[in-house]
């Protein structure tokens, strides 16, 4: 069962609350929303194929494909900056051409590429009609890099929380040159298992950090409280100590799931309760 008392509690009833009652409604933080450190990296290893192209948007209409056919043949390195205009991250695109019924696919790594093939396909997906629509094509891949960005959120938000708790595990040890604190370690006990995080006593591995956040309910969070049960019943006879720090408002609809699971595990923290507790945990 939890050690509520270790962890500053008069009753199980007391930690319940406190625990339901201090889940951070939400884990993005500043840096959640765009990795601007990717979306200018990814603009510099391009940046003079940018400029080059950027040059179409001084040319007349009527004059745009010419000027790209030329572009093209003198500097092919601007081949792989085409799928990027258009939003597409792979280099090797697939497309159905209704009109002619045929399948096509045009790769934008190839070195060899058919100077026609990929006019055809930059004039048909209008991409060749973009140039002579916008002022500056650096600025208007910038916010395409931003869109594209936006599909790491999902993985981002997961690293977040894990950022922000080893963040507080580092500060609150920090004073303390008898421990030291390893990310993604790898421990073996009755299994071996990678922890998002280890606290070492003395050059001895002693407190293990599983960190999760639930925006919303489902199956999965509750198959991981049920895993924590067993991985707490596996390290129960050696001197290693389970910390499992899982927060967010998903666990307002998995309550009795988690309570469930509270019955087989030492330590269930969220951020709140880990930030005020922890030292309770570390330096009894």
């Amino acid at each position: 069962m939890v050690k509520y008392a270790s962890l500053g509690y008069e009753s199980l009833d007391d930690y319940n609350q406190d625990f339901f009652g201090t889940l951070l409604e939400t884990n993005h933080t500043y840096e959640f929303f765009v990795n601007w450190k990717k979306v200018f990296n990814n603009l510099e290893d391009y940046i003079i194929e940018i400029s080059i192209l950027n040059s179409l948007n001084k040319v007349e209409l009527t004059k745009v494909e010419p000027h790209f056919r030329e572009i093209l043949r003198k500097y092919p390195n601007v081949l792989k900056v085409l799928p990027t205009i258009l939003a597409i991250r792979d280099k090797r695109v697939d497309v159905l051409d209704i009109e002619e019924n045929e399948f096509k696919v045009v790769d934008f790594s190839n070195e060899q590429f058919d100077v026609d093939e990929v006019v055809d396909f930059c004039k048909k997906s209008g991409l060749l009609d973009l140039f002579s629509k916008i002022d500056d094509l650096y600025s208007y891949l910038v916010g395409t890099e931003v869109g594209l960005d936006t599909n790491g959120r999902k993985n981002r938000s997961g690293h977040v929380f894990e950022d922000i708790v080893g963040e507080l595990l580092a500060k609150k040890i920090k004073n303390h040159p008898e421990y030291r604190i390893a990310k993604e370690e790898t421990i073996r006990f009755q299994r071996t298992k990678r922890w998002d995080y280890v606290i070492y006593h003395k050059n001895i591995p002693k407190y293990l950090f599983e960190c999760n956040f639930y925006n919303g309910s489902g199956s999965k969070p509750i198959e991981v409280a049920n895993a924590y049960v067993d991985l707490q019943n596996q390290i129960n006879d050696s001197h290693l100590i389970f910390v499992w720090v899982t927060d967010g408002k998903g666990w307002r609809k998995m309550e009795k799931a988690l309570k469930e699971a509270s019955v087989g595990i030492d330590y269930i923290v969220n951020y709140n309760i880990l930030s005020k507790s922890i030292d309770k945990i570390l330096f009894k």
